[in-house]
Order: structure tokens, then C-alpha cells, then sequence
């Protein structure tokens, strides 16, 4: 159940025996957006005087360690077009002749070193379906990490490649046809260092993967802290609406310019589109409200209906 700002502003501020100061000092330290806050707002913050929008509000809860999901209402009004993007987002028959369209399968993958053959595939998807340069042995040396879905019969229907990097990261060190030269972050080393999550494609011709997608997305950033913002290559137009329609973003690359098809932005279409997104600006998005306080029962509930 969702509870006002200020009752957690008190709430939290307690619990770490901080004073109000000893919170703003640690606000401003930890991202430019407070740069200009002073006693006089925090204190009215947490008398509910006033109240910071819901995307600052959860960049103070997620910088002070406490769950976002508390200050999110899932039954918040949104407006019916952008709640339509998400559902033909995920409804949207890509495999018609498959006979179980929902049945799937993960496997994860915290290494790709010892996966020849998936790489192989992901070298082929990449090449063939997006024009990016990405080849086997990049992704097997790179610490990147694969949620892959496959139907009965093992056969791959989807997968979900992504990674950690830096949050200083160069944007020309992002690119995908260059990702030799990005530093991705081994998972069993992570801590509590600011990195971004840098999700490299996501793909699947079934709905129910596609979901799986968003919610390990969420979840994420959920549950981490210490990603800040998020790094996604959309390569196809249902899923930079998506992002666009419901989020602050910017545009870091574009791929190759195409004559129609693909990504169109700003009247000119691209093979893909490099958006950058901060945690706080997805984690607000009203769209996705109803998702976020539950992500895990969710995650869990697709992982059970499909014999997992």
C-alpha cells in the first residue's frame, strides 16, 4: 500500500538517526538534481507542506536505500493511449503458427565464455535483424548476461542480452558496433558504486517473454540502488514508444539511416535508436505502476505458468 512522501521522509530519517542536515548533505553528495535544496524545502518535504514530484521522490528513496514500490500507487489514472502502447507492446502476434504462444522456457546465463553456439545465434540476430556489428567472441569476453526463452522443444524464441557498466561511461564507448571497447562490469563484482544497466537488444515473437522483459527491467532497478540510469538499444518502433510516450530520455546514437522502416524519429528513419533513460524516470512512469510494487510476484507467476 502506497504512503505519503513526507511520512517516509520521517519514517526513514529516523530509522538511520539522521537529522534533517545530515539528510540534505547526503542528497546534495549524491546527485546533481539536489544541488539547490536547502533546509527550508526538505523541512517543508517532510511536514507535507509541499511535495517534490514522484520522480524525485523516488531518486531520494532509492538514494537513501528504501523501496520505491511504497510510494507508487498502482491504481493511478493514466491515459488510455498511453496505456495502449504498452498492451500492443505485448499482445502483438509475431509468431502466428506457433500452437502454445505463451509456453516458454528461460535459461540465464551469467556467462556467455563456454556458449559458443548461443553466441553464434546472437552474432546472426545481431548482423542480420538489427545491422549491428556485434560478433561471437565480443559476447563471450564481454561480462555480459542473457536471459534466453526457448519453446518446447529448445528452440530459441527470445532472448534478453544486456550488461553493467560505469555510470561515466563514454557514450562513444556504448556503441554497439564497438562493444570491444566497453567495460562491462563482472555480476559477481558488482557493489555499491553507481553503474548504469546497459540492456545491448531484447527480442522475442512471443507476448509473454516480451513481459518477462519489462519486469526483469523493472525489477532491476527495483531492487538495485545503485543503477542509475538505464542504456537501451530499441530496434523497433513499438518499443521506442514505448519509452518515448511515457519517458524523459535522451538520444545517444542512431544507427544507419534507413529509407523507411525501422525507428522513425524527428520524420527520419534508423536502423536503431540509443536511448538513455534515468531509473527514477521508468520507475514513475504511470504505465508501469501497476507492475512495479509487484514485479517479483509477477516474474515468479510467469516463471510458474510455464512449468518453471
Amino acid at each position: 500500500m502506497a504512503i505519503t512522501f513526507s511520512h517516509y521522509l520521517q519514517s526513514i530519517r529516523k530509522e538511520k538517526k539522521l537529522t534533517q542536515q545530515e539528510v540534505l548533505e547526503l542528497l546534495i553528495a549524491s546527485d546533481s538534481t539536489f544541488a539547490k535544496l536547502d533546509l527550508t524545502t526538505f523541512s517543508r518535504w517532510e511536514r507535507g507542506v509541499t511535495t517534490p514530484k514522484l520522480t524525485k521522490q523516488l531518486l531520494i528513496t532509492r538514494t537513501l536505500g528504501g523501496d520505491i514500490a511504497m510510494l507508487i500507487n498502482p491504481d493511478v489514472k493514466r491515459s488510455t493511449n498511453k496505456q495502449n502502447l504498452i498492451h500492443y507492446f505485448n499482445r502483438k502476434t509475431l509468431d502466428p503458427y506457433s500452437k502454445n504462444p505463451n509456453t516458454f522456457t528461460t535459461h540465464h546465463y551469467d556467462s556467455l565464455t563456454e556458449e559458443f553456439k548461443l553466441c553464434q545465434q546472437l552474432e546472426v540476430f545481431h548482423s542480420d535483424y538489427l545491422g549491428m556489428d556485434i560478433e561471437s567472441e565480443t559476447l563471450r569476453k564481454s561480462n555480459l548476461l542473457l536471459n534466453s526463452f526457448v519453446d518446447q522443444s529448445e528452440v530459441m524464441i527470445g532472448h534478453f542480452l544486456y550488461g553493467f557498466v560505469p555510470t561515466d561511461t563514454k557514450s562513444t564507448q556504448l556503441n554497439p558496433n564497438k562493444l570491444s571497447g566497453c567495460l562491462f562490469i563482472n555480476p559477481n563484482e558488482l557493489s555499491t558504486v553507481p553503474i548504469s544497466m546497459y540492456i545491448i537488444s531484447s527480442y522475442s515473437s512471443l507476448s509473454a517473454p516480451r513481459m518477462m522483459s519489462i519486469l526483469m527491467i523493472l525489477d532491476a532497478l527495483r531492487q538495485n540502488t545503485e543503477i542509475k540510469s538505464l542504456y537501451v538499444n530499441c530496434h523497433d518502433q513499438d518499443s521506442y514508444n514505448l519509452y518515448s510516450a511515457n519517458t524523459e530520455f535522451d538520444i545517444i546514437t542512431k544507427g544507419p539511416p534507413l529509407p523507411y522502416g525501422g525507428i522513425k524519429v524527428f520524420g527520419k528513419h534508423y536502423r536503431y535508436v540509443q536511448l538513455k533513460i534515468k531509473a527514477e524516470n521508468i520507475l514513475a512512469s504511470k504505465v508501469v505502476s501497476s507492475l512495479v510494487p509487484f514485479t517479483d510476484e509477477y516474474i515468479q507467476g510467469l516463471l510458474g505458468k510455464n512449468g518453471q
